[in-house]
Formats: C-alpha cells, sequence, structure tokens
C-alpha cells in the first residue's frame, strides 16, 4: 500500500514544533491531550483496513526463528472467530496480538494509532484472520491469578530494594534517573497509603504519571530514556490496575496505547539473546568487562522490561473479560539469577564464566530450561514458568525450597 503523505498537524505548526504526522493524533498532541487536526489534502479519505494483512511475510521481528514456536504458552483455544468480528484495526497485527480485547475499547482509535511505518519494522508475519482466545477457566484463572498477585507486588519490592525483575540497581542507581527516582517515590508514597492520605496519594500518582508521559517523546527519546520511562509507566500501570479505585483503574485503561507505543518503540531497539558461546569462545572472551557488563544490563532490562509489560497487559486483560487472545511471545531474555542479581562487574563476570548462559526464548521454553537448574531461576523465570506449565508443574519442577520462596503452593 502507498504511504500517504501528510503535512504536520495545526497544532504543532502553530507552535513550530516537529509533528510525527501520526494518526488520529501526533505524539506531541497525544501527550499533550489536544486536539490533533490535519489539513483535509485527501478528502474523502477512507480507512484501509486490508493493507495491514499484505506485510510481507519475509519481513523479521527481532531474530529469525527457523523451528516451529512451542504452543506451550496457550493455556486453552476456543473455536476461532470470524475476521469480520474483528473489533480493533490492530487485530492481525502480531505485535498487538493481545488488541482485539484492550484494557478500554472505547480509548482505542478507530483509524490508525501508530504510523503503519513503525508497524512494518514491528509486524514479522501474517497472522490468520481468524482470532484465537484464551478462555476462562480454572486452569487458566489459577495461572493468571498467581502472575496478577506477583505483578501487584513489584511497586512495593521496587520501594524497598530499587531493584525488580524488570529494573536493575546498579542501571538505576548509575544512571541516577529523575524518571525512576520519581516511580520510587510514587511507589514509597503509594506503600504509606491510608484512608486518611488515599487522595493526596492518588493526586501525586495522577502527577507523576501525566509528567512521564508529556515529557518523553517516544520517536525520538535515547533507547535509555526510553526504557526508563517504560519501566517507569509499569509501576504506575501495575498500581492503578490493581489498587481497585475505579478512577486510577480508568485512567490506566485510557493510558494503555501509550504504553504499547513506548513497547513498540523499545522492541525495534532491542537485540534478542543469541545462542550461548561454545567453551572455548567462552574463554576467549577479552577480559574487558565493564562496558560488557553494562551493555549487557542495557539489553537484559529491556528484553524484561518489554515481556513484563505485555505480561501485564495480558493478564489484566483475561482478569477483566475472561479470555485473552494467544500472544506472540518472541522474546527473549537470560534466564539466570546469578546474572541479574549482581550488583558488581566481578560477581557478574564470576557467574557469566562458571555456567553456561540460560539464554531462553520464551517459545522455545523447553529446549532452553533442559539446562537449568532451580536454583537458576528468579522472579521472571519462575513466573513465565507458571504462566506456560501451571502451578502444580512448575512447583514440581522447582523443589520444596523453591516452592515456598516463590509461593507456589496447592494445586490449580
Amino acid at each position: 500500500m502507498p504511504q500517504l503523505y501528510r503535512k504536520s498537524c495545526l497544532a504543532c505548526v502553530q507552535s513550530k514544533r516537529k509533528c510525527d504526522k501520526g494518526l488520529p493524533k501526533c505524539q506531541r498532541c497525544l501527550a499533550k491531550n489536544i486536539d490533533c487536526e490535519y489539513k483535509p489534502r485527501y478528502p474523502g479519505r477512507r480507512r484501509q483496513t486490508t493493507g495491514r494483512n499484505e506485510v510481507d511475510e519475509n519481513v523479521t521481528f527481532t531474530e529469525p526463528v527457523a523451528e516451529e514456536p512451542s504452543r506451550g504458552w496457550q493455556l486453552q483455544r476456543s473455536p476461532a472467530r470470524p475476521a469480520a468480528a474483528t473489533i480493533s484495526p490492530y487485530a492481525n497485527d502480531i505485535f498487538f496480538n493481545f488488541a482485539n480485547d484492550p484494557f478500554n475499547l472505547e480509548s482505542i482509535p478507530q483509524d490508525d494509532f501508530l504510523n503503519f511505518t513503525v508497524f512494518e519494522d514491528a509486524v514479522a508475519q501474517q497472522v490468520p484472520n481468524d482470532i484465537e482466545r484464551i478462555p476462562s477457566g480454572t486452569t487458566a484463572q489459577a495461572r493468571v491469578e498467581f502472575a496478577a498477585k506477583k505483578l501487584a507486588v513489584i511497586p512495593k519490592i521496587f520501594s524497598q530494594q530499587g531493584q525488580t525483575m524488570f529494573i536493575h540497581r546498579h542501571l538505576f542507581q548509575e544512571r541516577n534517573c529523575l524518571v525512576l527516582q520519581d516511580a520510587l517515590s510514587a511507589c514509597a508514597l503509594y506503600c504509606l497509603k491510608n484512608t486518611e492520605n488515599q487522595t493526596l496519594v492518588f493526586r501525586n500518582l495522577e502527577h507523576k504519571r501525566k509528567q512521564l508521559i508529556s515529557s518523553i517523546d517516544p520517536l525520538v527519546a535515547p533507547k535509555m530514556d526510553l526504557l526508563e520511562a517504560l519501566q517507569a509507566l509499569i509501576l504506575y500501570q501495575i498500581i492503578s490496575l490493581f489498587d481497585g479505585d475505579i478512577r486510577l483503574r480508568a485512567q490506566a485503561e485510557a493510558d494503555e496505547p501509550v504504553l504499547l507505543m513506548w513497547a513498540a518503540q523499545l522492541t525495534l531497539r532491542t537485540h534478542q539473546t543469541q545462542p550461548p558461546p561454545s567453551s572455548a569462545e567462552a574463554q576467549s572472551l577479552p577480559g574487558s568487562t565493564s562496558t560488557d557488563w553494562r551493555r549487557w544490563l542495557v539489553e537484559e532490562s529491556s528484553r524484561r522490561t518489554l515481556i513484563t509489560a505485555f505480561m501485564l497487559k495480558g493478564v489484566y486483560s483475561f482478569l477483566k473479560l475472561g479470555f485473552d487472545t494467544v500472544p506472540d511471545m518472541r522474546m527473549s531474555f537470560t534466564a539466570q539469577a546469578a546474572l541479574w542479581n549482581s550488583q558488581s562487574e566481578i560477581s557478574w563476570r564470576r557467574a557469566y564464566n562458571e555456567r553456561e548462559r540460560l539464554e531462553v526464548r520464551v517459545t522455545h521454553w523447553d529446549e532452553a530450561i533442559a539446562k537449568a537448574r532451580p536454583d537458576d531461576l528468579e522472579e521472571l523465570g519462575v513466573l513465565i514458568m507458571v504462566m506456560l506449565k501451571g502451578i502444580e508443574t512448575a512447583g514440581e519442577w522447582l523443589g520444596h525450597s523453591q516452592n515456598i520462596r516463590y509461593g507456589l503452593e496447592g494445586p490449580e
């Protein structure tokens, strides 16, 4: 489909600012929550919905996957739903495979939300018109509720430790990042919430969230700034979605497209993991280190942040609607507690050299986890294992001590 060239929106022209020409709103107007109007250069233009289904299947997403991906992530599947029943314009985009049941159907625009060029880079292949859904059931419900409980305590963990399963303390301290400092203070204040100060806590949270969204342009922001902003937004979303306050939840649902847009941009800049090197190659690695460690921290934090963002969206959609579409989890991360929990270059290098790295592609979980021991996994690995295999199976594999540590108790 030929791309339609548009002039900048009227608001950006008047303010003499650069416009990304997004539809239905550009990023600047979206962030400022103002009207976004384009000069009607193409009168009578109709929305093109079929153009998305003509994406070249040879376009790569992040890395080519030759093998047939594991279907373990699919909890259950109901009969396929006709394409005509598609609600969202993104239902056929593999990157937004959740989008047929978004947080707030009314908040999703009926036209292209992002520039189509962004999706051309992000979309890996055409997906079938039939929409596969994971229906609510005893097994799926138990897994999702477990994940929701683990996600809900992340703001408290961050306020106490400065590190979570997707935020690394060393990067946080080294960068002295303002948006994560704001998120830390908001999380700490939220943990002190009571009936007397609840209004002040919520008002502070709303202010921090608005300030964050208005300060970031994902199309031009440096990768680290975008990563930290997405991490902060995830923390705000977790608080707002799981607090129980109706107003907070509605605001989080309205901000969900922003989270997806930031995640889409970060995905385009993130390298997925590669198979670990052989022993000989590992021994020949240069003995330098700070650069290697920091580069690994940035990439691993990015991978983990993306997984957490889409897991949060899927879990909330399932709890709210009773079903969720089957996601495309062609993502990866390093599933080793010793590496992720290292707080110094020396301890990281030691863990890096002592054992073969567990570079896990989520769609090939069984293949990667065959090399792992129970104490190799940390919070994110356990959470993904529960979502893939179920509470009982994950608990049996982890063993008694890890079972207690991660709260894997009782049948599904």
